[in-house]
């Protein structure tokens, strides 16, 4: 079975106690572990992400949670053996600056004394925690997650892809982490697949907005989709059904739903998402050829219907094998290899 040496990539291991939190940022939801060294996850938390543009006041709600959830198993902060965060956008654990990331709202560049975040959030978690602190992409962490504990266990490479309310994924190659030169390997929300997809992005740049590929392909832009196709005219029956007969309530986990029933109208309205993802994960597979793709994320979880109609278009367009799977931890990925960051000197 392979070792991933997370250490070596964040630095030494403490010689404390043998428990510790890790946290799942999401655009939507945060999820809050705590584990111990014989990886067993103890208290399990889920919270709405607090959305403001002020960092300080995001970590004072954050860690009253997390006290929160540590008093409950007779456990203080200081106890801790380290926390581990993950945050979805490009974050370097140095400096606790982190770019690339509408979903969180931060300011993070020179005006960032608004936020309370000057100088990066470890100075703001600072205020409240003073040990050990690894800080990571959301996706990341997820991709550590399932191979210490989940479907990639033991595998040497690997891609985690995750697609729920936005999209990003995570490397690991040769049993390493892969982050890039500046901490932004793996941000497949910003990818180019056309001409006009190009046109798009450039007139993005330097703006907040998710990326192209993002637009098209996550769960938000199947929710997009199917409200304009409604407003278009098409009938929708069967989602409309599906989402108890609102048609302002059906989204992407109806769409989804109807298209594995056969309803045709929601297979049409996914062909375009399935294409440019199949696609995207072609070209993936060509340049990388790893062993396993991990698919999590809220419309992979919804739907075998989504990751079938993905293997049979990659099928189609490489022979490099690669085997294609649902996240074996589902939405707890992240905060699960938040864990694998802290516990232990190796994450197998």
């Amino acid at each position: 079975m392979a070792d991933i040496d997370v250490q070596k990539q964040y630095g030494d291991e403490p010689k404390a106690s043998g428990w510790a939190a890790g946290i799942d940022v999401g655009g939507t939801k945060t999820l809050i572990c705590i584990g111990t060294a014989e990886r067993q996850v103890v208290v399990r938390h889920k919270i709405p992400t607090v959305h403001t543009k002020d960092a300080a006041f995001f970590f004072k709600c954050l860690f009253e949670e997390l006290e929160s959830c540590l008093e409950q198993e007779g456990l203080t902060l200081e106890q801790l053996k380290g926390i581990g965060i993950g945050f979805p956008g490009v974050v370097d654990n140095d400096s606790g600056m982190i770019t690339h990331a509408p979903a969180l709202q931060w300011n993070m560049h020179d005006s960032t004394r608004d936020s309370g975040a000057h100088g990066g959030i470890r100075s703001v978690i600072g205020q409240r925690y003073g040990g050990r602190l690894v800080l990571d992409n959301d996706v990341n962490m997820a991709a550590l997650g399932e191979q210490w504990l989940g479907a990639a266990r033991g595998l040497r490479h690997v891609m985690m892809v995750t697609v729920g309310t936005g999209i990003g994924s995570g490397l690991i190659l040769n049993g390493e982490l892969y982050k890039g030169a500046a901490n932004g390997a793996g941000e497949m929300a910003y990818w180019i697949a056309g001409e006009e997809q190009a046109r798009q992005a450039a007139k993005r740049k330097g703006t907040d907005e998710f990326g192209v590929f993002e637009s098209l392909t996550s769960g938000t832009a199947i929710t997009h989709s199917v409200k304009s196709a409604l407003a278009s005219g098409i009938p929708g029956t069967h989602m409309v059904r599906l989402a108890d007969g609102q048609r302002e309530h059906v989204g992407a986990r109806h769409v989804l739903q109807a298209a594995a029933e056969g309803d045709v109208e929601a297979q049409t309205i996914l062909e375009p998402v399935l294409a440019h993802m199949a696609m995207a994960l072609t070209n993936v597979i060509s340049l990388l050829n790893p062993e396993m793709i991990v698919v999590g994320g809220g419309v992979a979880e919804g739907s075998a219907y989504y990751l079938d109609e993905i293997r049979q278009r990659v099928a189609l367009w490489t022979d490099i094998p690669c085997t294609i799977v649902p996240a074996g931890l589902g939405n707890e990925a992240g905060a699960i290899g938040a864990l694998a960051t802290i516990l232990g000197s190796k994450v197998r």
